[in-house]
């Protein structure tokens, strides 16, 4: 059974993929799905539908917006 996730933390992250100023041109491979290399457009669908995919994304992104809250960001860029 997969975890809830918090609407408001899922809207945040799909906010930061929506308006990242990553290349259009980006492909993205997570995990060891057998897809091919997804788009960003492929990405935030995941994450919208919460399947497996997208769920792996979230919880990156969770642990990346932890990692900045902690400063743990700040201190690898500063070394």
């Amino acid at each position: 059974m997969s975890e809830e996730i918090n609407p408001e933390l899922k809207e945040i992250i799909l906010q930061r993929l929506i308006t990242s100023k990553l290349p259009q041109n980006l492909r993205v491979s997570i995990g060891n799905t057998p897809q091919e290399p997804m788009t960003l457009q492929e990405v935030i669908e995941h994450v919208k539908k919460e399947d497996e995919i997208g769920n792996k994304i979230i919880k990156i992104q969770l642990s990346y917006l932890k990692a900045l809250k902690e400063g743990v960001i700040s201190k690898i860029q500063n070394e």
